[in-house]
């Protein structure tokens, strides 16, 4: 099982958090680092030959009628039904994210990858961790991803409507 989990900027000059978890057989392994274009993205991800890419963004912002972007998607609505508070990828900043996002995403789908969003701070509180003393909070956002999709994988997870959390 490989899982790569990516907290990722909206722009390429910001760090995107990015982590790999291996467990093959007695092979158990995880590493972050920070990325940042695009291309580096991708070079890494194909390196890795992951099962799930799980990624901190929104792929897309909502619209509705007529085209106008509104505060949130169905899937925010119910991970604040449950207590969380996502950001509305109707914030400049969170479509310029989704812009990104939605680019990365179709060239790994178009790649074969398999490909999810998901929301990290829900992760976090779900699996009882905290913050890592030694990681950035892109790298540890990243971890929380990459925990997310070895969830997955494993079929431990549920779908809020387009975003993916671990049971």
């Amino acid at each position: 099982m490989r899982a790569i989990g990516l907290d990722l900027a909206g722009r390429a000059t910001n760090p995107t958090g990015f982590c790999l978890i291996i467990e093959e057989g007695e092979t158990k392994n995880s590493d972050t680092k920070l990325l940042f274009s695009d291309e580096e993205l991708v070079t890494s991800i194909e390196a890795a030959k992951p099962d799930v890419i799980a990624v901190d963004a929104p792929f897309w912002f909502p619209h509705g009628p007529m085209g106008k972007v509104v505060p949130f998607r169905n899937s925010e609505l119910l991970l604040m039904k449950r207590g969380f508070r996502p950001l509305s990828p109707a914030l400049p900043t969170m479509q310029e994210l989704a812009m990104r996002a939605g680019r990365l995403v179709k060239v790994l789908r178009d790649r074969g990858y398999r490909v999810i969003e998901v929301f990290p701070r829900a992760s976090e509180r779900i699996l009882g961790l905290s913050k890592e003393p030694r990681k950035n909070q892109d790298e540890y956002d990243a971890l929380l991803a990459a925990l997310t999709g070895k969830a997955f994988i494993e079929g431990k997870f549920e779908d809020l409507d387009g975003i993916v959390i671990p049971k």
